[in-house]
């Protein structure tokens, strides 16, 4: 889909080009994998995410159904395809099973999503069930509500007791577009957050993806919480999401981590990079990720490396990425950290090294 979502259609209105419009390419592609192809592309992100630096994913998985949306004779089919292409490529797993019930609120799913169709908090329970001999030290089974729009209220709490009692993470996104934020107090007179928080979904064991669109009283109930929020920011910029309120969220103490969500680039240094650097431009000043010593470089590297560990449930993970020290945009330099991670790219990977595996040799997948 990369370079196929870079173009508007012929006459197409620019207003039109959005999020949304993104979203119909994302269906029709979504819509054309077949089982064996599901496997096949998963496989092949995972080896770009380790030749990138990544060293675990949280894969939230919603394409549950074969191509005319029944259920594989295994109903987990897709979800353990995701499994294999992780243990093949040699990838830590968050495979954050994902519920989506609904196509907005109080609306059936369109034809679109008949792949995506979860039927009741029960079956979620059973898939649950029947993952679990998937898990191992690399690879977990934890749970994802798709959206507030796609998961209806009833189910919001049962599903996360659900979760808590059998030691899930649980991950939901959240406030991405302002339409999303209008429509949910349109219909709940609540924010999504407000939502969230009053079906007793967040918790330290919460990861909100995104989180772009807050209020103050989101920011407050997301601290008190506890929850991670994982910042996507080439998603956030490629689709014109907006920009989070980092500044506010560091200022209370929020945890943050980042993700790649959309795969629009596979590249951990530029989403540590964007993240900083939209910050910038939101609060017209510089250095908004510091730690103690007023320094950026090593906050972002908690940013990227501990904090996403702990938001996928890998945090004794010891994993290693060597970076080559070699390349022309270290020489002279005086930080070679800072210049890694806000200067550098996906090219300065050398090797890799996952749960004691050798992933990533020479900056290419070695299996």
């Amino acid at each position: 889909m990369r370079g196929g979502t870079q173009r508007r259609p012929p006459g197409e209105p620019a207003a039109s080009a959005t999020f949304w419009s993104w979203r119909d390419r994302m269906y029709a592609h979504a819509n054309s994998l077949d089982l064996a192809a599901i496997e096949d592309v998963a496989l092949l992100t995972y080896k770009e995410c380790l030749e990138a630096g990544y060293t675990s994913v949280g894969e939230f998985h919603y394409l549950h159904r074969d191509l005319d949306g029944a259920l594989y004779p295994d109903p987990v089919a897709t979800a353990r395809a995701h499994c294999h292409a992780a243990r093949t490529a040699g990838i830590r797993l968050s495979l954050a099973y994902c519920v989506y019930a609904a196509g907005g609120f109080g609306a059936p799913l369109g034809a679109a999503q008949r792949r995506f169709l979860t039927t009741s908090p029960t079956q979620v329970a059973d898939h649950l069930g029947l993952l679990s001999e998937e898990a191992s030290s690399s690879t977990r089974i934890d749970l994802a509500l798709h959206s507030v729009r796609a998961v209806p209220r009833a189910w919001m709490a049962p599903l996360a007791e659900l979760a808590r009692n059998r030691g899930h993470r649980i991950f939901v996104h959240v406030s991405e577009q302002r339409r999303e934020v209008e429509e949910c107090r349109a219909a709940t007179d609540l924010s999504p957050i407000g939502l969230l928080a009053a079906e007793g979904v967040l918790g330290p064991e919460t990861v909100l993806v995104h989180a772009t669109w807050l209020d103050e009283d989101d920011l407050d109930l997301i601290a008190q919480s506890g929850a991670t929020v994982a910042l996507c920011p080439t998603t956030e910029g490629d689709l014109g999401d907006g920009i989070p309120p980092v500044a506010a969220m560091l200022a209370l103490g929020i945890p943050l981590c980042v993700g790649s969500d959309s795969h629009a680039v596979i590249d951990p240094f530029a989403e540590l990079r964007h993240a900083e650097y939209l910050a910038r431009v939101a609060t017209e000043r510089r250095i908004v990720f510091a730690d103690g010593q007023g320094q950026c470089a090593p906050a972002l590297l908690a940013l990227g490396a501990a904090n996403g560990q702990r938001a996928l449930g890998f945090e004794a993970a010891r994993d290693t990425v060597v970076v080559d020290l070699t390349d022309r945009i270290f020489e002279r330099c005086e930080d070679p950290l800072a210049t890694a991670l806000l200067a550098g790219h996906r090219g300065l990977v050398d090797k890799v090294v996952v749960h004691g595996r050798t992933v990533v040799r020479g900056g290419r997948w070695c299996g």
